[in-house]
This record gives C-alpha cells, structure tokens and sequence, in this order.
C-alpha cells in the first residue's frame, strides 16, 4: 500500500547498523541490471505518482550509464498520466539518457498473475545481462494477507506472497537477485523475508505505509549512475536514507521507516519464530483472554481510527511484550530478528515502535477478514501459521453478550468549577460523616481539614496504604449513628484521634487532640471505592485474568498511580473520575475499555470520542476513566481525535475523521514533546479492496472541513454525523485543547470483547 499518512512529528532520523556478511562473490563485472516491475493501479490513474518516479529515474542520469541497465515492465492501470504506456497491455522499456525507451509489448498481462511477473524477469535477464540483478517492486502493498501488486485492469487482482515467490523463482531461473525492494506499503513481514531466502541477498522493505511519493530515485539512482561498482551493501543503504531524508524534508510529510534485511539470516527468524508460535498457540488454547489483551497492547502498523490496520506488529515490541510468559522463546526471537535486521532507519516520530522487523499477530482485521487470513495460513504446515490460524478461529469464536446496557456508570468524584461544591460518591461519603455545612476542600478546620492534604506533601501522599485498605462499607451499616462508626474501612482515619505529641519543659502544654489528619482519611475513603468488596480473584487463582505472567502484562499500571498522577497534575476545579464495576463474568471476555464523551441532540446522543485515560483492575473488574473537560478543538469547534504515542520521540500522532470538501478524509497531525501542534494536512485513508488511498492534501485556505461523529438512534442504529463546519483560514487552521463548551453532555463505557465486538453501556448525565 502507497499512503502518505502524514505524521511527521520529529524530524530525528535513527538508524542501525550492525553489519552485512558478503554475499557470494559473482565475479569481477561492475555491470548492473536494474528491473522494476511499475503495476500503476489507481495510483497513476488517479494521482499519475508512477509517471512521477519514472521521471526522478529519468532525471538521476542513470540512463546515460553504459554499465548499467534500467528495465521497466509497465501495466496494471487504467490510464498513464505523464507517459504514452498502453493502458491496456503490459510493455517493456529500456531506460535511456531521453527517458523510456520501448523494448517489447507483452499483450494484455495481469500484472497480478506471477506469470506476467515471471516473463519480465526472464526477458530482463535474457536481454540485459549483468553480473548483479536488483529488483523493484512498485505498487499497494497489504501485508501478508493482501500481497503485492494490484492491477486495477484486472478486477485488482494481486500477487499473493505465495504467487510472487512463483514468480520469482520461475522467473529467476536459478539465477539469485542481489537486491529485491519493495516501493510498497507494509511488505516488511517475517512471512515475505523468509520467502525470499535463496532469491535474494537482501531485501528492502517497510514495515509501516510508504509515502505516495515512494522511493526516492533520483536520490539512490544518481550515485549508481556515477559508480556502477558501488556494493549492493550501499546501493541498499542509499535506498533506506534517502527514502527517509525526503520524508524527513516533509516533501512527502509522511511517517516513514524502511529497513534492509539479510536473507542469509531468514532461516533462523523462521525457526524462532515457528518455536514462539508453537508456545503461543499453547496460550491461545488456554488463556487467549491474557494473549489478546497483551496483543491489544501493541501498535499495529497502517492504522486509522474506524478501519482496521494491518494486524503487523513489530517483533522486537512483541517479545518484549510476551517476555513474561514466553521469555526464551521471546528472547530467540528478538535476537534473531537483531541478527537479520542489518541496516533500519525511521523518521522520529515512530522510532518507538519501529525496529525493522513485522510479525503478522491477527487481532483487529479478524471481524473483517477472517475468511481471507484463514485461506492464506490455513494450507501451510509451519507452527507461525498454524499459531495465525488457530489465533484468527478462537478470537472470530470469542464473540461474547456483554450486558454492558445494563450497567450504569458511577461518578466517583466531580468538581463543577466553585470552590465548594462537588459531587460523586467521593462527595456523598464525605458529606454523609461531616454533614452538608461541611465543604470537601475547606481548609483544615473543626470538618477535619483539607482532605487534599498529604496529596504532595513530604509527610505522604494520601494515596498510601491503598493495597491494605478494607472495603468502604467494612464495620458500617446505615443504622448506625453517623458519629459511631466502627473504626475500620473507610472510616478509620475519620474517627481516630491521633495520640498527643507529649511536650516537655518549663512552659510545656499539651496540644489538644484533633481530629484524624484528613490525608489519612482520604486515603481509606479512596482505598475503600477502588475496593468495592468485590475482590474476584485472589493472588495465584488459576484465572485468565489473574494468570502469573499475563496480570502482570495486562495490569492497569497501577490503577492507584494512574488516579493519584491526575488528580495531581489536573485542575482541581475541573476533574472526573468515572468508574464501572463488571461482573466477575463480563470481565473474562473484556478485552479492553474507554470512557466515552456523549452529547443528547434531539432524540439521537453523539458520540464524540474517548474521554483521557481509562485503566482497568483486571482483579477486581473496576473500571476507572479520568477527564478534566479539556477536548481538542479545530478552530474552536470539537473533533474526534485518536492519538498514536511515539514514546522515544516523546511527540504524539493523532488522526481526526472529517469531511473535506465534501469527500470523507482524515486530517493528519502531530503533537512534539514540546506541545507544538501540526497539522499537516489529510488523506482519503483506503479503498474498497484495503489498500492505502495515496496522497497528503494539505488544508488551504477556504477548504471547508466538516469533523466526522457517530449518531446513535433511539433504537440502536447508527449514521454518520458531521459537526459545525470550520473553513480553513489563511495562516492555516490550529488544533487546540480547551475546555467543552456548555451542553447537554452524558459519558458512557465502551466495553471491547476479546472478539473485537464494541458494546456500550448505558449513557448518564455528566456531572461537570
């Protein structure tokens, strides 16, 4: 897949290099042949982006070199923008210092056929020898599952991986490529690595889109063009730096990565890799709870908001993830992959989750394709693909009928701006022991102080002792007299009096006893609502929720640290805290949760997007989501945004459905670690067939931009809504979190299944 996804945050580029082994030797000839396989597909037809790397070869002067041959087989669209190429039949030029020469019509081919892609390969051998080979790819790409090459002329019908190797090895005729490069999106994947073992020496491949300008030719060409012995080593490497200079540039403004994998090293990444499969399909047949929430953790490659990406995942993230349940199998792999990654460089802002090696691991694309994913791995004797197989049929199985309508959610604590005024059942207990006159941030006084106290105080944070607090309603019941509460659960603290502080000398009194410091009753009050009493499972339970390796992998992160980082980083006079409370039942099928900010309009309720942080107690199925009331906002008016983490780079990605001149898009933008904001433009995101519609639009001026939301209907149903309309100024439009505007507002939970099915549960008034 060609995409140019636009999320160029820093322009840091890192790359790693740890060393080729030699390839064979082949002889004393610096002659080179150089065939690129150009499947224009809609990528010409509409956009002429082919026609475009055809002249960047043009202009490199590559043409003009009497030791090098640049073969191109044109086809598979159905109009040339730049060139008089047939539309309909596939041809052969030969590449001179004018520009495309034609050598040969092959007849009406499928460029998605690898007999097509077998007769070029001979015809470029037989006709322009050479002591080296290199070969292009140039196209959509989709991973594993989709393949290579889509020829729009042909229904886009593509080259299955199974196809191209056919193609390859038929075509090639024992002769070996040097070097095979795919201007393609996603085609970096342990499946298409290892297949190109014994075909080539090194392979040059992205794991995430590839911009729609892609490879930058005039850039690698040139230095071929003037040194026609330069190795293959670094005619591989000026392929990945300059593709990701001209991204880094912003010419193309995309979020780059491109690596160079030695085929010599494939075998033992595939023998790692088939040895972790066996054990995760071991896991999968006993705990596939723990594997989809670790997998659900992970950044998959390609993605957008409402479609599915690539379910390819990074392998050095993925061990490191599984590293707990499978370290030696985890540790194999990572190190393997190490040693065949020879060379892998990014643009900054994904160089957290980058590393130059892809590991199909089914997840999101299973509701949509599972029938495809299984026709692929399904007929392969492998662990990898049995591991694929049997992960894609439990996870379309696990479907699940979460009564999440008939939960509803519990405001814990919310402050509506005034000084004294709050709500939630935070509020409702306070208020219940010291009685309305009383406020919940009075200064410390005859109430009991400040129950913010301690929060960031060398004397301890109010946050302590939340591992060994009782249940709130632990020793209470609502007959009993307010002012005699049994001393423990949340009340310990409150009617404790602390022990005099004896003074001693001439002039020495005793201070009189207070009442307990009101830290230390918030601390039983917060410790008592995270642990409502239903405490499912116990330490070393045999549970898929509690399962040693995977509780720990999938905890919440510390549900009391992520609470206590809020409320001490956020604005007092505008915070939330949410919270649902599954049963024990609903919780073996949650896969993942998030707060979800609603809004009543007439008889339908908008959604408008997840609401901060959410984290799970996979122990006690208490859910929390933290919200401040801050949203981003585009020119003022609300967007629905999704924001992808870059965690080395420090900077954040986001992408925003909306319409853009009538045509639905998604807006692209980035946010550094030092709170700059960009947007940089938007793209059309895929087509029908799941391939990366090409292209960055930048917002100009006057350009009319509709965010996107979902509406939901009395009855269920669902339509896309469009927000008020933001005309793009002249200095260009600014994204900005602010507070929401007034509103009828409501919040719900939407619970994921661990089949990937989203269910919502009842929507409440929020309390803001």
């Amino acid at each position: 897949m060609k995409k140019t996804i636009c999320l160029l945050l820093a322009m840091t580029m890192c790359g790693l290099l740890i060393g080729y082994p030699a390839p064979e030797a082949r002889g004393e000839s610096q002659e080179l042949t150089i065939l690129i396989y150009i499947c224009g597909s809609d990528l010409e037809s509409e956009d002429g982006e082919a026609s475009l790397d055809i002249r960047e070869m043009v202009s490199s002067g590559i043409g003009s070199s009497g030791a090098v041959n640049v073969l191109l087989a044109t086809g598979g669209t159905s109009r040339w923008n730049g060139y008089s190429f047939s539309n309909r039949n596939v041809q052969y030029y030969r590449l001179d210092q004018s520009g495309p020469v034609l050598m040969k019509d092959a007849g009406r081919m499928n460029m998605g056929d690898a007999k097509t892609l077998n007769s070029f390969i001979r015809y470029g051998i037989s006709n322009a020898p050479a002591n080296r080979y290199i070969m292009i790819l140039w196209d959509h790409g989709g991973g594993p599952v989709h393949g290579v090459c889509n020829d729009e002329n042909f229904r886009d019908d593509g080259l299955s991986l199974a196809e191209l190797k056919k193609g390859l090895t038929d075509g090639l005729q024992g002769n070996r490529l040097d070097l095979i490069g795919f201007d393609c999106c996603l085609m970096n994947c342990v499946d298409l690595c290892s297949d190109l073992y014994g075909i080539a020496d090194y392979s040059v491949v992205s794991q995430e889109l590839v911009s729609g300008t892609g490879l930058d030719y005039d850039g690698w060409m040139q230095p071929i063009a003037n040194n026609p012995g330069i190795s293959t080593q670094e005619i591989a490497r000026l392929i990945v730096d300059t593709y990701i200079a001209d991204n880094a540039r912003g010419r193309s403004g995309s979020t780059a990565t491109m690596t160079v994998v030695d085929s010599a090293r494939m075998p033992q990444v595939m023998e790692a890799a088939n040895a972790f499969s066996k054990s995760l399909a071991s896991l999968v047949s006993t705990n596939l709870a723990g594997v989809v929430r670790l997998r659900g953790q992970l950044t998959s490659f390609g993605e957008f908001i409402d479609y599915d990406a690539s379910d390819l995942v990074d392998v050095f993230d993925m061990c490191d993830a599984f590293s707990a349940l499978l370290p030696q199998e985890s540790a194999d792999l990572k190190q393997a992959a190490m040693q065949a990654v020879c060379y892998n460089s990014t643009t900054g802002d994904i160089a957290g989750y980058a590393h130059g090696m892809s590991f199909f691991l089914p997840y999101k694309t299973v509701l949509s394709e599972k029938k495809d994913i299984l026709a692929h791995y399904s007929g392969q004797k492998d662990s990898y693909s049995a591991m694929v197989s049997t992960l894609t049929s439990q996870v379309a199985s696990s479907g699940y009928a979460m009564s999440a309508s008939s939960y509803t959610p519990n405001n814990f604590y919310s402050n509506n701006g005034s000084s004294d005024t709050c709500s939630g059942s935070l509020c409702d207990i306070w208020d219940g022991y010291y009685g309305d006159y009383c406020s919940f941030n009075d200064a410390y006084d005859a109430c009991g102080g400040n129950i913010w106290s301690g929060l960031n105080s060398g004397s301890g944070s109010i946050w302590d002792g939340y591992s060994t607090c009782s249940g709130i309603w632990d020793g209470y019941g609502q007959s009993q007299p307010v002012s005699t509460p049994s001393a423990s659960g949340i009340w310990t603290g409150l009617t404790d009096q602390p022990e005099p502080t004896p003074v001693t000398g001439p002039s020495a009194t005793q201070p009189p006893v207070q009442q307990a410091d009101a830290s230390a009753a918030l601390n039983n009050i917060w410790a008592g609502l995270l642990n409502p009493g239903n405490n499912y499972y116990q330490p070393g339970e045999s549970n898929q929720n509690v399962q040693p390796g995977i509780s720990e992998a999938v905890s919440a992160e510390g549900m009391l640290e992520s609470a206590e980082s809020y409320f001490s980083t956020s604005n007092l006079s505008a915070q939330m805290v949410y919270s649902l409370q599954l049963t024990r039942e609903d919780l073996n099928h949650l896969s993942s949760a998030s707060g979800v900010l609603n809004k009543k309009e007439g008889e339908e309720i908008i959604r408008y997007g997840n609401m901060g942080k959410t984290t799970i107690d996979w122990s006690t199925g208490l859910i929390l989501s933290m919200f401040d009331g801050s949203w981003p906002m585009l020119e003022g008016q609300m967007v629905r945004a999704e924001y992808f983490y870059a965690e080395e780079s420090g900077t954040v990605r986001f992408v925003i459905p909306a319409r853009v001149n009538g045509l639905k898009m998604y807006l692209l933008g980035s946010v550094s670690a030092d709170g700059e904001t960009l947007l940089l433009g938007a793209t059309q995101g895929y087509d029908e067939n799941g391939f990366a519609i090409r292209g960055v639009i930048p917002l100009e001026e006057g350009m009319t931009v509709y965010p996107l939301f979902t509406a939901v209907s009395a009855d269920g149903g669902e339509r896309e809504y469009d927000g008020a309309a933001v005309v793009i100024p002249a200095e260009g439009a600014k994204l900005t979190w602010d507070k929401i505007p007034s509103g009828n507002y409501q919040y719900c939970f939407a619970l994921t299944d661990l089949s990937g099915q989203v269910h919502y549960t009842e929507s409440i008034p929020l309390a803001f």
